[in-house]
C-alpha cells in the first residue's frame, strides 16, 4: 500500500509541460470529436435527440450572503462583500443533442449557460489566488455559454460489460458526497475532461477514470483555459442482498495551480454502505481516509456519515424518520507540519447533504441532524430536517466563511437551522420546488463574527425536455 500511495503521489511531480499536453491533447479530442459529430449527424440524423432542460429560480437572503455572514457583510479578512438582503432571479439553460450511432455508440454534446440577476457580488469576489500567476475564477452563480458535455460512450468493447465515456462529462456516484457535479448551485460545481472506464456486470460495477475539472469563470472558455485539479477516480458497487450494496471509492487529486501556491497531492480511500428497506429500517454509512502532501505538510485526516432511519410504512404519507450524524475532522494545530483538516474529494457541496442554508462544508464539522421524509402526494415530497452544527476543532476555520476564533475565545457550536423542502412534480417535463431555511447562530458566529440569525427562501421550476428527429 506505501509503494502504491507513493507511486501516486509522485506523478504529481509531473512537469509544467507535460500537464500542458495533456491539456492540448484534451482539447484535441474535443476537436476531433466535434468534427466526428458533424461528420456522422447526416447519416445517423434519424436517431438524433435535441434535449436539455431551463431552470428558474428565485432566491432570498436575510442576513447573509455567499461570501460573508452578518447583517454588515464583512468576511474573514474584515472586507465588505455585498449586501446581505439580495433578491436573486437566477437561471440556468442547459441544451443540445443526443444521439446513437448504433446499440454500442453513443454521442453527446450539450451547452449550459448560468446567470444571475440583483445580486450584489460578482466574479470579482469568487477569484483564488488574487494577484498571483496562481489566480483563477470559481464563481457559483455564473458561467456563460459553456460547454456542458461533449463525449463519446463506446459499450461492450473487447468484451461484455467493458465500456468508456471519453471527452467532458459529469461523474457523481451514490449520494454524490465522494464524487458528484454539486447540481444546486447555478454555475456547476465539478465537469470533467477524462477519460472513464467501467466494468458492469449484473448490478455491480467498477468505474477508473483519469480527468481534469474545469474552473467556473464567466469569461472564459474553459477549454481553452486552464483547469483547476487533475485527478484520477475510482468506485465501485457491489450489490450484498437486494436492498444492501457495498460502494468502495479512492481518489488521488492535484491543484494545477501551485506556482506561487502549495501543491496539493491527496489521497483519499474508503466505503460507502447502503441498506435500503431491512423490515423497514435504512442505513447509510460512509467513511473516508484523507492522505499525502499539501506543500511540505503531511496530511491525515477523516470523515464520516452515519444515518439510521425507520419508514413507518402503514402511516400516512408512509414518514421516514432518520437520525444522523456528518463529521469532518479539523485541525487542533494548524500551524505544525500536519494538515488534519478533512475536505472532500471531487463531491457536492449542495445543501441536500449539509443544510439547505448552504453555509456549510464538509471539513472541520460535526453536523448532528434529524430528517422527516413525507409523500403527501403520488407527486410530491417533503423533508423537514434540524441540524446541530459545530466545529470539531475550535482552533480551525469555520470552513465555508473561513472565519476563526479570535483570540481567547474556543467557542465551537455554529448554530441550528430548521429546513423545510418540498418537490412536487407537475408532470414528466415539469417540476416545482419550494425551500424555507433558518439558522439561529450559535456561540462561534455570535462571538465572532456578528449577531444576527439568518434565513434563505427558494422558489425554483425546471423544465425537461426532448425532442426526437423524425424518421
Amino acid at each position: 500500500m506505501a509503494r502504491v500511495r507513493s507511486y501516486i503521489i509522485n506523478m504529481s511531480a509531473r512537469s509544467n509541460n507535460t500537464i500542458k499536453r495533456v491539456e492540448v491533447a484534451l482539447m484535441v479530442g474535443a476537436l476531433a470529436f466535434f468534427s466526428l459529430l458533424w461528420y456522422t449527424l447526416p447519416v445517423y440524423g434519424r436517431q438524433l435527440s435535441f434535449d436539455g432542460q431551463v431552470r428558474e429560480r428565485f432566491e432570498y437572503f436575510n442576513g447573509l450572503n455567499k461570501r460573508a455572514y452578518g447583517n454588515h457583510s464583512i468576511d474573514a479578512k474584515g472586507k465588505k462583500r455585498g449586501e446581505s438582503d439580495d433578491r436573486l432571479l437566477v437561471q440556468r439553460i442547459i441544451a443540445g443533442f443526443t444521439y446513437k450511432q448504433s446499440p454500442r455508440i453513443t454521442y453527446s454534446l450539450h451547452m449550459y449557460d448560468a446567470r444571475v440577476w440583483g445580486w450584489s457580488l460578482d466574479e470579482d469576489d469568487f477569484i483564488k489566488n488574487k494577484g498571483t500567476s496562481d489566480e483563477f475564477v470559481m464563481d457559483p452563480y455564473e458561467e456563460h455559454f459553456e460547454l456542458y458535455d461533449a463525449n463519446i460512450q463506446i459499450k461492450n468493447i473487447l468484451f461484455n460489460g467493458f465500456g468508456a465515456i471519453i471527452g467532458r462529462q459529469k461523474i457523481w456516484y451514490g449520494d454524490k458526497r465522494i464524487f458528484g457535479p454539486g447540481g444546486w448551485g447555478n454555475s456547476i460545481g465539478w465537469i470533467w475532461d477524462a477519460a472513464r472506464f467501467s466494468y458492469k456486470k449484473n448490478h455491480n460495477f467498477i468505474d477508473a477514470w483519469y480527468g481534469q475539472t474545469k474552473t467556473k469563470d464567466p469569461d472564459s472558455f474553459s477549454l481553452v483555459h486552464k483547469h483547476a485539479y487533475q485527478g484520477i477516480g475510482m468506485y465501485s458497487h457491489f450489490l450484498l442482498t437486494h436492498t444492501a450494496a457495498l460502494e468502495p471509492f479512492f481518489a488521488w487529486k492535484n491543484n494545477l495551480f501551485h506556482d506561487e501556491h502549495p501543491e496539493e497531492r491527496t489521497i483519499y480511500y474508503g466505503a460507502r454502505f447502503t441498506e435500503s428497506d431491512f423490515h423497514g429500517l435504512n442505513l447509510d454509512i460512509t467513511y473516508a481516509r484523507e492522505g499525502g502532501e499539501i506543500g511540505d505538510k503531511n496530511v491525515r485526516a477523516y470523515a464520516y456519515v452515519a444515518k439510521l432511519g425507520y419508514r413507518f410504512k402503514a402511516l400516512p404519507m408512509k414518514p421516514n424518520l432518520v437520525l444522523g450524524r456528518v463529521f469532518a475532522s479539523g485541525d487542533s494545530r494548524p500551524s505544525d507540519g500536519t494538515v488534519k483538516t478533512f475536505v472532500r474529494p471531487f463531491g457536492s457541496t449542495d445543501g441536500e447533504h449539509y443544510g439547505r442554508m448552504d453555509i456549510m462544508f464538509w471539513a472541520n464539522l460535526v453536523d448532528n441532524q434529524i430528517n422527516l421524509y413525507l409523500q403527501p402526494t403520488k407527486h410530491s415530497n417533503l423533508k423537514i430536517a434540524y441540524h446541530d452544527f459545530n466545529l470539531d476543532k475550535h482552533q480551525d476555520t469555520w470552513s465555508y466563511y473561513k472565519y476563526k476564533n479570535k483570540p481567547g475565545n474556543s467557542y465551537t457550536h455554529l448554530g441550528d437551522e430548521l429546513d423545510f423542502q418540498l418537490k412536487y412534480r407537475v408532470s414528466k417535463a415539469l417540476s416545482l420546488q419550494a425551500i424555507y431555511a433558518y439558522f439561529w447562530a450559535g456561540d462561534f458566529v455570535r462571538k465572532n463574527v456578528e449577531d444576527n440569525n439568518a434565513e434563505r427562501i427558494f422558489l425554483q421550476f425546471t423544465y425537461r425536455f426532448k425532442f426526437n428527429s423524425i424518421s
